[in-house]
Formats: C-alpha cells, structure tokens, sequence
C-alpha cells in the first residue's frame, strides 16, 4: 500500500490526478457532507464499530463556470448514487485505497494522492 499524501493544493493537482488516473480521491468531515451520504459507522471492510468522521468520495470532473464558479463531478454508481466511503479517523489511509479499488478493480497507483476538501459546506446536487 503506498502511502498516503493530504494534499490541500490547487485544483490542478486535482484534475492531473483526473486525467493520469480516471479519478481524484478526496476526503472531507462526515460533517460537511448531506446526511445523505452519511453512514452510522465506519465502514471499513474488515469491521470497525467507531462513528465514521471523514467521507471518501472520487471526483471525476471538475469544470469551472463561465461565472468563475468551480464545479465538482463526482463518481456515479448504476442509479446516480454517489459513489463515497465513511470511516473514522484511524481508517482515513484504507478508504483510498478502498474506493479506488471499488471504482477501478485495481489497486490504487503509487502517485495518486489523497485530497484534503476543507472549508465550508458544499453544494451536493
């Protein structure tokens, strides 16, 4: 498993991990995230009881508006569900590796980085 690397750079960093890799992983707090994407415990595939804190999700797209606004494109399951992982702040390295291989079948490349989404709430359309 390589390790993982919080990077809360610009979004260029993000749509090169897009484009080299299909996907960019990126974690935010459980609390900033609908409650609808949230899970009432961590759901590491090996079991774990603890609340989850954080939310993975792979973004697929970003786009940036003709009003300067950026918006983000995140990975669909068959009925448009968003694709995401909820797990505690101990997991917070294997739900990368996790979605990734969940989205690709693959395990996740040396290179591809792990994205801190900070800040305020977002708008989850």
């Amino acid at each position: 498993m390589s390790n993982r690397t919080l990077t809360p750079g610009p979004l260029e960093a993000l749509t090169d991990d897009i484009r080299n890799h299909r996907y960019a992983i990126v974690q935010t707090a459980i609390e900033r995230v609908p409650s609808r994407l949230r899970a009432p415990k961590c759901a590491e595939p090996d079991g774990c009881t603890r609340p989850p804190t954080l939310v993975t999700l792979a973004l697929a797209q970003v786009a940036t508006e003709d009003d300067g606004a950026t918006g983000l494109g995140f990975a669909r399951d068959g009925l448009g569900d968003i694709i995401r992982i909820a797990v505690c702040h101990d997991h917070r390295v294997e739900a990368s590796h996790d979605l990734y291989f969940v989205l690709t079948g693959r395990t996740r490349p040396d290179g591809i980085r792990a994205f801190d989404l900070p800040g305020q709430h977002m708008q989850w359309i």
